[in-house]
């Protein structure tokens, strides 16, 4: 008998395949990030000044004025709140969209659904000014909404509307084949029962959904948050008001302040890494549970 006679595996090429994998991910993504951490663990108390909260206390590393000065914290706050914001709304618009394209019988329906992965094969610098066309205070919609005291194009609603576009394909493309394999089945048979169609969305069609929307939903988020040509040509690009976070690490390396746009690139990361898994552990533990 043999008793140290190798297992093979049931798929061919595992340990090929396992490697070529881990090769991939470490040179063109764990490497690359690696960098910035390395950079950056060179701003310390004696890193020379990069012009961030000039004149602070000489006792405070570089890294910590680069990333709290005011400037980089406002940027923070336009890109995560702005992003934040559109991810909410592609989730209803998204899902909205897809319930049509799959339960509705609509007009040109296959033209309506290649059109949703347009912004995928658009240059975003052609949606940007598109979109910066459109809403500009002299474009058709922008001057409508400017009649009413509402300015689109260079505020923090252009910023919104331009990620709503650029994301909304990623959550109708992941409730889209949900809802086919959904069917309604499971919805027919609730209301059969005696439950409300409303019901019968909220207890049932919906816990059933929860995987492929947030799969959207986070999607479109990490998508937002890294958006940069579609972004520019409407947010205006000002300090403090309209700034996002990329332009702002565009701007530092146009200006060779590698340190610096290393130190904001690198909390950008770890701030949006750390986001995307709290959204994902939150919505897997309530789908566990069967809240959802």
């Amino acid at each position: 008998m043999k008793i140290f006679e190798k297992e093979h595996s049931i798929l061919p090429g595992f340990a090929p395949t396992l490697g070529l994998t881990l090769f991939y991910l470490t040179l063109v993504v764990l490497l690359p990030l690696s960098t910035l951490v390395v950079n950056s663990a060179t701003l310390g108390f004696d890193a020379p000044d990069t012009g961030f909260r000039e004149g602070v206390g000489r006792g405070i590393p570089e890294f910590w004025k680069i990333v709290s000065s005011r400037r980089v914290l406002a940027s923070f706050r336009v890109t995560f709140g702005t992003a934040l914001l559109a991810a909410f709304l592609n989730l209803f618009f998204g899902g909205v969209v897809a319930y049509a394209l799959v339960r509705v019988k609509l007009p040109l329906k296959r033209v309506i659904d290649a059109l949703i992965d347009l912004p995928f094969a658009m240059p975003t610098a052609i949606c940007g000014i598109a979109m910066a066309t459109m809403y500009a205070p002299a474009g058709p919609v922008g001057s409508l909404a400017a009649k009413l005291g509402i300015k689109i194009a260079f505020t923090p609603l252009g910023i919104t509307l331009a990620m709503v576009f650029i994301g909304m394909p990623f959550v109708v493309r992941a409730l889209q084949p949900a809802l086919e394999d959904l069917g309604h089945e499971l919805e027919d048979a609730a209301m059969s029962l005696g439950a409300s169609r409303f019901t019968a969305w909220r207890k049932v069609v919906l816990p059933a959904l929860a995987p492929p929307l947030v799969t959207g939903f986070t999607l479109a988020f990490a998508r937002g948050l890294g958006e940069y040509g579609t972004v520019i040509f409407i947010a205006g690009n000002m300090p403090f008001k309209t700034e996002v976070t990329s332009l702002l690490i565009v701007t530092q390396l146009e200006q060779f302040n590698y340190p610096g746009a290393t130190a904001i690139a690198l909390t950008m990361l770890l701030a949006s890494l750390l986001l995307i898994f709290g959204i994902n552990w939150f919505f897997n533990r309530k789908h566990r549970q069967g809240r959802y």
